[in-house]
């Protein structure tokens, strides 16, 4: 059972803190934060094809057949399974608002972000820490399986890996897609269904296969279960799988450590109001002005170093990109004339297959690399701002300090960062970024449309090989993969990387300009209260001071 009361009972002290000191925003924040605690379960998805089972295996759990165990809507969109006396569906829909629907075909999918079942079954009610989730194939489209997969990512999320035992092993594209889950989440099990299908000693021999393929791949060895549905104890090694989970850890991954931003934040306030409460109201006004001029000349700063980055962005990120694209179709030429003997399908997702993990790659690094390259040229010297220039320095200087001193959990922090001194930044940067936003995500996102778009001309482009017989030689069609479909294939990724890099790019600075108006807002509405204490006697003043040393210790207690 997640423990959740520590973390009630600290957000309620820092709440009334914050109320006491007026400072609004911060408390508004703190109330969704405190909703959001009461409501937390942590999520297991359910993950693999559309053949591997995943469907009938969740209806064995909760014991009634509500998920339809085919390629229905169901599986195209993700699932959420909720314990309630009385049974209904929700709908989420990508604008917000819900829908109570009686049957999921009533949905457009398009215009649905997931669904919610809530049913009366004994195994969803005590494994109450939890909410189990249907997620689409990894077959049903990277779009669809984006969608479905990336609203969960850093929500403190477990997975179920679902292989069908009769394939005898994992495809390639689900063990680098399962690589790729590891960069946000190691808490995965791995269920080898349909294994009444194989004889003991097959499984077996299956099981260890699957062991040392996924041992290969992502260094990492994960609890593992054959079974099937006809299993009479398929239940029962679910639950085991989910007790080797732990959902406070899931918890705290999530919930605790937004917690200690908030604090964070908070502390960062009253530390600014018990600095800035000795000064006049005169002092204070000009402190506030000074604040905002700085915040003008950041996020003309900003501007400035997203044309700098956009040149970079087009004229070497993308032919990286492209280059290394063309490199690996070129080294896998011949996998991709097999691909193609067994059917124009078959060829598509061997392109994909190559393809997605090199552009996500490549993507992770620029996202990285770009957000260093901005903090290192984000410049306070070349800020120009006639007489008080100093002044609005001094204050810039301060927003790089707390920049660099985000991380994952908002709690490290880093020596102070002088005008000479790039080595922290430059350390720091990727902390930082992983802070306000996710790589993977938004790489995985970006990818997703050329890669749409890709399959949807794939068979035009493969129409060049028409003019072979069956009786072409391999060499034969090899050479024309390799000088004719994978030029046009590395072509259309050319044409479409554009807005791909450009939504990444944007991402990016826009989370940076989200961080630089958040440290002032905080810093501004802490002067503010302070300009509002200044009337009071130094009596009164020299208890306000206490008051805030007190309620600092308070917090970080």
């Amino acid at each position: 059972m997640i423990n959740k009361a520590i973390n009630k009972e600290k957000a309620l002290l820092v709440r009334n803190i914050t109320e006491k000191y007026g400072l609004m925003d911060q408390l508004a924040e703190l109330d969704n934060f405190i909703a959001r605690n009461e409501e937390y379960k942590a999520h297991i998805l359910m993950l693999g094809g559309y053949s591997a089972g995943k469907s009938a295996l969740l209806n064995k759990y909760i014991g009634k057949k509500v998920l339809k165990e085919n390629q229905g809507p169901e599986t195209d969109i993700a699932v959420e399974l909720y314990f309630s006396e009385k049974e209904h569906i929700v709908a989420n829909m990508l604008s917000g608002s819900k829908q109570e629907i009686s049957d999921i075909e009533q949905i457009n999918i398009e215009e649905t972000r997931n669904i919610e079942y809530y049913l009366n079954s004994e195994n969803l009610k005590t494994q109450s820490d939890y909410i189990m989730v249907d997620t689409p194939g990894f077959d049903s489209g990277i779009e669809k399986h984006n969608k479905a997969l990336m609203q969960y990512v850093d929500r403190g999320t477990a997975f179920f890996l679902v292989i069908d035992c009769e394939n005898g092993t994992i495809s390639e594209s689900t063990l680098k897609f399962i690589n790729e889950v590891t960069n946000y989440s190691t808490d995965i099990a791995v269920i080898i269904n349909k294994c009444d299908k194989k004889t003991d000693t097959e499984i077996e021999e299956i099981r260890e296969h699957i062991e040392d393929l996924l041992l290969a791949w992502t260094g990492r060895s994960f609890p593992l279960i054959c079974t099937s549905i006809y299993d009479d104890d398929v239940e029962k090694k679910m639950k085991q799988l989910i007790g080797g989970f732990n959902p406070q850890y899931l918890y705290d991954k999530t919930i605790t450590s937004e917690l200690k931003r908030r604090e964070d934040e908070i502390v960062q306030a009253l530390e600014v109001l018990k600095e800035k409460t000795t000064c006049n109201t005169e002092e204070i006004e000009e402190e506030i002005v000074k604040r905002e001029n700085a915040r003008k000349r950041l996020l003309e700063q900003i501007n400035l170093q997203k044309k700098r980055l956009g040149t970079k962005l087009h004229n070497e990120i993308k032919e990286q990109i492209v280059s290394n694209v063309y490199s690996q179709l070129m080294c896998n030429a011949e996998s991709l004339a097999s691909a193609y003997k067994g059917g124009i399908e078959l060829f598509q997702e061997r392109v994909i297959e190559i393809i997605r993990p090199v552009m996500i790659s490549e993507i992770e690094n620029y996202s990285s690399l770009a957000y260093e390259d901005f903090i290192k040229h984000l410049n306070y010297k070349d800020i120009d701002v006639l007489n008080n220039s100093d002044e609005i320095t001094e204050v810039v200087e301060s927003v790089y300090e707390k920049l660099i001193e985000l991380s994952k959990d908002g709690a490290i922090s880093v020596p102070v960062v002088h005008e000479s001194d790039n080595t922290n930044l430059a350390d720091s940067a990727m902390k930082t970024y992983r802070a306000v936003s996710s790589i993977l995500a938004i790489a995985t996102d970006a990818v997703a449309p050329p890669l749409e778009l890709l399959i949807v001309f794939l068979p035009d482009i493969i129409k060049l090989l028409g003019v072979l017989t069956g009786n072409t030689k391999e060499q034969q069609l090899v050479e024309v993969i390799q000088n004719k479909i994978i030029p046009q294939i590395v072509a259309k990724v050319r044409t479409e990387l554009d807005k791909s890099l450009n939504e990444v790019e944007s991402v990016m600075l826009v989370d940076i300009s989200a961080n630089v108006e958040e440290i002032l807002n905080i810093e501004n509405e802490a002067l503010e209260v302070a300009k509002n204490k200044k009337s009071e006697t130094e009596s009164t003043y020299s208890e306000f001071i206490s008051s805030i040393d007190e309620d600092i210790a308070a917090i970080r207690k």
